[in-house]
């Protein structure tokens, strides 16, 4: 399974995502799931990671980047609804493969925006209006994201809230959720897609275990990994 998160924060946007794929054969957790597009714009992809990579391969030489991320939207949704009207049509509809998309970039006026894209309804965009997007396995972020994000989170910050996510995620047996942890932003200044290093995203990891062993001294005071035996509620 698959966690990618997106993520509009004060000055840009933020992407992540686990890299662990499983099958009925095989495991691997060194698989790409965040890709730019364009510079300026990102997509992450859940489903099956093979079909998902050739499917951006086939579409993406021909989408036109200089019209803002809602006309992006709308040439994915026409270019992937033919494209995969070619590949499975074989195949009614409930049979096929599928695949969710997370498409995050800048409208022509300069405004962050996050669209999600369903292979299951002909890749409609839906536009985000909460400020951050799930996919794959969204339960857990879901929840701490409801209660932890703020419109006026700054990148660094949000970056961290999608590792806790995943972290979190993959603690949880059988989500499917795992491996190492890619981060990257579309900083608002530049318009530029940049991945995190991986030493950043590492320290990021750290400081979600962390957060786990405060929350866990709460209720177990003398607990010798807290830090503290007498922790403030």
């Amino acid at each position: 399974m698959t966690l990618v998160i997106g993520l509009k924060t004060k000055d840009g946007i933020v992407i992540a995502s686990d890299s662990q794929a499983t099958s009925d054969l095989t495991s691997n957790d060194k698989v790409q799931k965040i890709f730019a597009i364009g510079g300026s714009s990102a997509v992450g992809i859940s489903g099956d990671g093979g079909l998902a990579t050739y499917f951006l391969d086939q579409i993406k030489e021909e989408l036109n980047y200089s019209q803002g991320i809602l006309h992006l939207a709308e040439e994915v949704r026409q270019k992937g609804k033919a494209k995969f009207n070619d590949f499975f049509e074989h195949l009614s509809p409930e049979k096929r493969p599928k695949l969710s998309l997370v498409l995050v970039g800048y409208s022509k006026e300069g405004n962050p925006e996050i669209y999600t894209l369903r292979s299951e309804d002909n890749f409609v965009p839906r536009k985000c209006v909460i400020g951050y997007e799930c996919i794959g396995v969204p339960y857990i972020a879901d929840y701490i994201l409801t209660g932890l994000y703020e419109t006026e989170i700054k990148m660094n910050a949000a970056a961290e809230m999608a590792v806790l996510c995943i972290e979190e995620t993959a603690r949880q047996g059988g989500s499917g959720v795992g491996g190492e942890t890619k981060v990257a932003i579309i900083d608002a200044a530049t318009k530029t897609f940049k991945q995190m290093p991986k030493i950043d995203v590492e320290r990021m990891r750290e400081k979600a275990k962390q957060f786990q062993i405060v929350q866990k001294s709460r209720y177990y005071p003398e607990d010798p990994d807290s830090g503290t035996g007498n922790p403030t509620i």
